[in-house]
Formats: structure tokens, C-alpha cells, sequence
């Protein structure tokens, strides 16, 4: 009885997401990029094209800075277990 009224309750929350969801597209809510029409809303301004650039520039340099840092603290913690592996057993 506890898990209906669980998926009960998960329905509920997503049937209320989905209405709000399509009261707001339906309304004026929603930014109006260009009121031309035959204006492509897939265009971007050159300002949006420069600053999507620079943001995935920015992200792939963090990750691959991410990825050898890890990639050297890995090594070197590689290293020191097989110096330990070597050692004769005392």
C-alpha cells in the first residue's frame, strides 16, 4: 500500500510538471528571439557564437587539466606501490 501511494504521488508530481510546463510555453512567458518571419531561431549573433566558444574552451581546457593532474597523482602513486612490490619481504 506504501509503494502505490508512492508511485501515486511520483505521478501526481510529474502530471503537475508536465501542466505547468505547457501553461508556460503556451504563454508570453517565453523570450520571442526574432519576430521576423523568415528568421532561422537556430541562428546565433556573433556575440553567441564568440561567447559559446570561449565557454567550451574554457571547459575542455579545465577537463583535460583535471585529467592529467589525476593522471599524474596516479602515476606516482603507481610508482611508489611497485618500488614497494620490489623490496625483499622482511
Amino acid at each position: 500500500m506504501k509503494a502505490l501511494g508512492t508511485v501515486a504521488l511520483v505521478l501526481a508530481i510529474l502530471l503537475a510538471g508536465g501542466a505547468i510546463t505547457s501553461n508556460m510555453l503556451s504563454s508570453d512567458l517565453a523570450i520571442q528571439q526574432t519576430t521576423d518571419p523568415s528568421g532561422d531561431f537556430l541562428t546565433a549573433t556573433p556575440d553567441q557564437a564568440v561567447a559559446f566558444i570561449l565557454v567550451t574552451g574554457f571547459i575542455i581546457f579545465n577537463v583535460i587539466g583535471a585529467g592529467l593532474t589525476l593522471m599524474i597523482v596516479f602515476w606516482l602513486l603507481n610508482r611508489q606501490v611497485t618500488a614497494v612490490r620490489q623490496e625483499p619481504n622482511n
